[in-house]
């Protein structure tokens, strides 16, 4: 196969930057799958939450999705928030693949799943918010935006994933 012929293969598979110099993002669409989008949020970075919203816009934006775009933004925004706030320190070296924190989408016929991985096993909790309160509104506004939320922990991954469900209107 040709080095052009890749190259185009490589696009077709992968929207944004090219696979071989994005190790940390991988976008896959077309050939009968499920849209899927994936971002690993560098967590030592002051900047994660800003990452994770403009890469949930750019994908919701993708997709053509514009109008629950801010909604997806804020629903991603939190649950990173919290996954980098809560979660246990990440043994993993940078470079592992596995490490950190991981934000997915996955386009289904009639939602968009939006899932936060992190490599702690501490359950998230939905508390109510105190009036003023800077803290503990990221889940609540979490089960507002979306249809269904949810967690899961996986023993062998060790780590948990946080998801959240939006509704796409109708077509």
């Amino acid at each position: 196969m040709s080095s052009v012929h890749d190259e185009r293969r490589r696009q077709l598979l992968f929207l944004g930057e090219p696979l071989a110099s994005t190790p940390n993002l991988a976008v896959r669409s077309g050939l009968g799958s499920t849209p899927f989008a994936a971002r690993r949020i560098p967590v030592a970075s002051h900047r994660c939450c800003y990452i994770a919203r403009q890469f949930t816009r750019q994908t919701v934006r993708r997709w053509n999705l514009h109008s629950i775009c801010d909604d997806a933004v804020q629903i991603a925004s939190e649950l990173v928030a919290n996954a980098v706030r809560h979660g246990q320190p990440d043994t993993a070296t940078e470079d592992d693949p596995q490490a950190g924190v991981w934000l997915a989408f996955a386009l289904r016929p009639r939602t968009l799943l939006c899932v936060v991985r992190d490599p702690s096993q501490l359950h998230p909790r939905l508390t109510a918010p105190q009036p003023l309160a800077e803290r503990h509104r990221g889940l609540p506004i979490v089960k507002a935006l979306s249809n269904t939320w949810g967690w899961t922990t996986d023993a062998q991954a060790r780590g948990k994933t946080v998801w959240a469900r939006v509704t796409l209107p109708a077509a």
